[in-house]
């Protein structure tokens, strides 16, 4: 062998003895979980619609709440014409800030409105008898005037016409209202959901897990078999059970009635309920790793040196069991998604006018055969969703486990 090749070969050998930080060993290995990485993508642009779901409704000028029962169950790709009610309070809006006499002389000079309609009946006249989409093409055709403040006049009322025509990327549901902006609102609260769940408890186990692990004895015996018996629950049951509890009449008068006081009432509740029954599996596994964690030699070393139970078990305990449970909430995220959707789909859980993925399904399990993709699109959001954090738990388990660690 030449003695270049001699000096590839060491350098190649040096390389691959070279020291690796841990993170860059372990996110080298979940990388190589090609679906991981897939659901990564996915998870970040469905938190990405989430978190810029105000900025896309301002944006499209669409509204989650906003009805129209003269176009619901619109087609995919359809355009629709604002309501004679919307029609009535957007001139009146209009009327109050605009130049009402010099525009109603244009609008009677260039032809688009008779001379002898009242001038207070104008804009009534002008909006109510045609369609938003022709009387748009004719404000646009007209002579420009010279006048600016009448330019911004006209520039006003062809806004006013604008938005009194919507386009329905995903159709309408049984009340009017836009599939697509529901669908985005429904992701912030359904993804918001699932992440305080999984991150609740995931801290409710460590907390559990970690005094039961750690003290053993009386301590572990209460706490195991309190999360035993919880364990052993039908657990969609009692979730049924519990929810259809009214939590104004639980709460009312007591510290905790901003709960039920509050706008997002339906949500809150379903975070609490969720979390109260999801933390059993979180200190289970958190127990158990430290039972074998705390007779190791860098314990006893810390008991030795003076250091208290709450130092040991903040400093050198929990950041052993981080990884193990990093994996519980990951794989937690998918499952209080589909336990909110179950509720919601029930009629128990987000309850409107607040959208989520669940209750939007239980909106259109009634008209599934004359308009199926009102409940097949949230149905696969909610199936790409937990797929995609599945995978991610996957993932980040076989990239934190010690015997799958090539170093």
């Amino acid at each position: 062998m030449s003695a270049d090749a001699l000096e590839v070969d060491r350098a190649l050998r040096e390389k691959q003895l070279e020291a690796r930080p841990m993170w860059r060993i372990v996110l080298g290995q979940f990388v190589e979980h090609r679906m991981a990485v897939v659901g990564v993508l996915v998870i970040a642009f469905f938190l990405l619609v989430a978190l810029f779901a105000p900025v896309i409704a301002r944006v499209t000028g669409l509204d989650p709440s906003r009805q129209n029962v003269l176009a619901r169950y619109q087609p995919l790709a359809s355009w629709e014409d604002a309501s004679p009610y919307e029609r009535e309070v957007r001139i009146e809006r209009f009327e109050r800030e605009a130049d009402r006499a010099a525009l109603a002389s244009y609008l009677q000079g260039a032809g688009l409105v008779g001379p002898d309609v009242p001038q207070d009946e104008l804009f009534y006249a002008l909006v109510g008898s045609q369609r938003p989409g022709e009387l748009l093409g004719l404000l646009r055709t007209a002579p420009v005037p010279e006048d600016p403040q009448l330019r911004r006049g006209l520039a006003e009322l062809e806004d006013l016409v604008a938005g009194l025509r919507g386009f329905h990327l995903l159709g309408t549901d049984e009340l009017g209202r836009d599939v697509f902006i529901r669908l985005v609102y429904g992701t912030r609260v359904s993804i918001s959901v699932g992440l305080l769940v999984a991150l609740m408890s995931g801290l409710i186990g460590l907390v559990i897990g970690s005094l039961a692990g750690y003290y053993g004895g009386r301590v572990d015996s209460i706490l195991m078999r309190v999360t035993d018996a919880l364990l052993s629950l039908p657990i969609l049951v009692v979730l049924i059970v519990v929810s259809a509890i009214d939590l104004g009449k639980v709460l009312g008068g007591t510290p905790l009635s901003f709960v039920v006081d509050h706008q997002y009432e339906s949500v809150i509740k379903m975070v609490i309920i969720l979390c109260a029954f999801s933390w059993m599996q979180a200190a289970r596994l958190v127990r158990g790793s430290i039972l074998s964690i705390k007779e190791q030699e860098f314990v006893l070393a810390a008991r030795v040196l003076g250091a208290r139970d709450r130092t040991i078990i903040v400093s050198h305990i929990v950041p052993n069991v981080i990884a193990p449970l990093l994996v519980a909430v990951t794989l937690g995220i998918g499952n209080a998604i589909l336990f909110e959707a179950a509720l919601s789909f029930l009629g128990l859980g987000i309850q409107p006018p607040t959208p989520s993925w669940g209750n939007m399904l239980h909106n259109a399990q009634d008209m599934v055969q004359h308009a199926p993709m009102l409940a097949v699109l949230p149905g696969l959001l909610i199936l790409l969703t937990v797929i995609s954090f599945n995978y991610v738990g996957d993932g980040v388990r076989d990239a934190v486990d010690p015997k799958a660690i090539r170093r």
